[in-house]
C-alpha cells in the first residue's frame, strides 16, 4: 500500500462498527463491512456503512464485535490476512493485545477504543459523526510503527481526539472513568426499589445526573467486567473503603465533609469545554411552561441579549406543567443575563 486510502474491512456492524463504517466512507475510504448476523449485515450496507466482502484482501482490519469476542476474532483476523494491520474498538485492551501476541503476530495488531457511544445500539443507531471530537484511545503495545501510523489514519479521519497508552495503564484508567461510575450508577437506581411511587417522585435533577446512565445493557457490561476485573475490583474497593469510613465513622458528618472535600479537589481535575481546564460557571434558572416553542423561544432571548451558555440543563416537574432550565454561563455575565430575561418576563427561579 502506498499512501492512498488503506483497503480496510469493518467485522461487526453493530453501533461502532457501522458508524466508524459511515465515517470512513464519507471520507472516500473503501470499506467492506460484515457481520454474523445476516440481516444486519445487509442493513449496514444499506445504509451506507461499507460494501460486502470481496475478494481482494485488506490494509487494515477494525474488529468491531462485542467485547467477549474481541480477542478471539483479532487473532482469526491476523492469521487469516497475512499482511493487514487489525485494531479493534473494545473498551478493554491488556487481554486483547495478549491474545494478539499469541498469535506470533502481535506486530501487526494496534489495540484502540473510541470513548463514544450512544444509549441505544445497532447498526440503525450508527452516525458517522459520532466520534468526532471524542477522546480515541490507541495502545500500541509492540506494534511497529507502520502498524501504528495506519490505525492512527481512523481516528485522524473520523476527527477525533488521539490519546496514546499503554494497554494496562489504559485499563487501570477507564476502570475509574468509565467502568466504576457505571456500577455506582447502577447501584444508586438498584437503591430505589425500596420506595414507592411517591417517594421516587421526589427525585430531583442530582439523582437523575447520577444514574443517568444506569439504563445500560447489562450483557456488555458484565463482558466488560470479566475482562477488567482486576482494575475493576481494585477501584470498587477504593470506594467501598471510603463509604465504609463514612458509614463507620463517629462522626458521619466530618466523615463525609472529608470525602467531599477530597471529591471536590479530583472533580475540579474533569476536563471542561473542548477538553480545556475546568472553569467554574454561574447558574441561572429559568422556570418555563412545558409548551410547544417555549424552549426555543427561551434561547432565542438569550441569543438577543448575546450571553454565551456554557452549559444547559433541564429538569421537569413531576406535578406541575413546567420546568426549569438552568443556564451555565461565565460568573461575568449571569446578572445581565437574569436581568434581561426578567425583562423579557421569564421568571427566574430563586437559586
Amino acid at each position: 500500500m502506498d499512501g492512498s486510502l488503506p483497503r480496510t474491512h469493518v467485522i461487526g456492524a453493530g453501533l461502532i462498527g457501522a458508524s466508524i463504517g459511515i465515517g470512513l466512507s464519507a471520507e472516500g475510504w473503501p470499506v467492506t463491512i460484515e457481520d454474523a448476523d445476516p440481516e444486519t449485515q445487509a442493513l449496514a450496507h444499506a445504509i451506507g456503512a461499507g460494501r460486502a466482502p470481496e475478494g481482494s484482501a485488506p490494509d487494515l482490519v477494525i474488529v468491531a464485535v462485542p467485547p467477549a469476542l474481541a480477542a478471539t476474532v483479532v487473532a482469526g483476523a491476523l492469521e487469516r490476512w497475512a499482511d493487514a494491520v487489525v485494531t479493534d474498538v473494545a473498551s478493554v485492551k491488556a487481554p486483547i493485545a495478549r491474545a494478539a501476541h499469541a498469535t506470533g503476530h502481535g506486530d501487526r495488531y494496534v489495540g484502540s477504543h473510541p470513548m463514544a457511544g450512544r444509549e441505544i445500539s445497532g447498526a440503525l443507531a450508527a452516525q458517522g459523526d459520532l466520534f468526532k471530537a471524542r477522546p480515541w484511545v490507541l495502545c500500541p503495545n509492540g506494534a511497529t510503527a507502520h502498524a501504528v501510523e495506519l490505525v492512527s489514519r481512523v481516528p485522524h479521519a473520523l476527527q477525533c481526539d488521539l490519546v496514546t497508552m499503554d494497554a494496562d495503564a489504559h485499563d487501570a484508567a477507564v476502570a475509574r472513568v468509565s467502568h466504576a461510575p457505571q456500577v455506582a450508577a447502577s447501584a444508586v437506581a438498584a437503591a430505589l426499589g425500596t420506595l414507592g411511587p411517591d417517594d421516587v417522585a421526589l427525585a430531583g435533577q442530582g439523582l437523575r445526573d447520577v444514574t443517568r446512565i444506569a439504563a445500560s445493557d447489562p450483557r456488555m457490561w458484565a463482558d466488560i467486567a470479566r475482562l477488567n476485573r482486576h482494575a475493576l475490583v481494585a477501584t470498587l474497593t477504593h470506594i467501598i473503603d471510603d463509604l465504609e469510613d463514612v458509614r463507620d465513622s463517629d462522626d458521619v458528618g466530618e466523615a463525609l465533609t472529608d470525602l467531599i472535600e477530597r471529591g471536590r479537589v479530583e472533580v475540579a481535575r474533569i476536563p471542561g469545554k473542548h477538553g480545556g481546564a475546568k472553569r467554574e460557571w454561574i447558574p441561572v434558572t429559568v422556570i418555563v411552561p412545558d409548551e410547544p416553542g417555549q424552549l426555543l423561544r427561551l434561547l432565542s432571548d438569550v441569543a438577543s441579549v448575546g450571553v454565551n451558555v456554557e452549559d444547559i440543563t433541564i429538569e421537569h416537574s413531576p406535578r406541575q406543567p413546567v420546568g426549569l432550565t438552568t443556564l451555565h454561563v461565565l460568573p461575568a455575565k449571569a446578572d445581565e443575563l437574569s436581568r434581561a430575561l426578567i425583562a423579557h418576563e421569564w421568571e427566574i427561579a430563586a437559586s
